[in-house]
């Protein structure tokens, strides 16, 4: 006597394949994304606003009314923030030439100094922030 997977088969029905696990994914290799993925190559963010802006630039600023740093060029305006306190110059409109400011003179590229690198002291605090 045969068995039934064979009288199955010859009745027409076919074995079907195991589906693989739902939430399973294809593992990648951790060198593999750190090679393709580039994480945050711009910040976009505004804090003072909360937003997402195309202009977004590094202010260290002394304005006791903001603690932001990372702020758009509006936020800037209305916080009377002067262009001389901008750190870096790596907005989409600051890389075309198009960044404007309405309060005081805008700093071209060129003139930005880029923000100090490592965790060196600051000195003193001046209890205005």
């Amino acid at each position: 006597m045969a068995s039934l997977k064979d009288a199955l088969l010859k009745v027409g029905l076919k074995e079907t394949q195991k589906p693989a696990a739902a939430n399973q994914r294809e593992k990648i290799a951790k060198k593999k994304v750190t090679e393709e993925v580039i994480h945050q190559e711009q910040r976009n963010f505004c804090e003072a606003c909360e937003q997402i802006r195309p202009d977004v630039e590094l202010y260290k600023h002394r304005n006791p009314t903001t603690e932001a740093e990372w702020i758009c060029v509006r936020c800037a305006d209305q916080l009377q923030i002067a262009d001389t306190f901008r750190k870096t110059a790596q907005s989409d409109t600051s890389i075309k030439r198009m960044f404007r400011r309405e309060y005081g003179a805008t700093l071209s590229p060129d003139q930005i100094k880029s923000p100090p690198q490592g965790n060196k002291p600051r000195g003193p605090v001046n209890g205005n922030r």
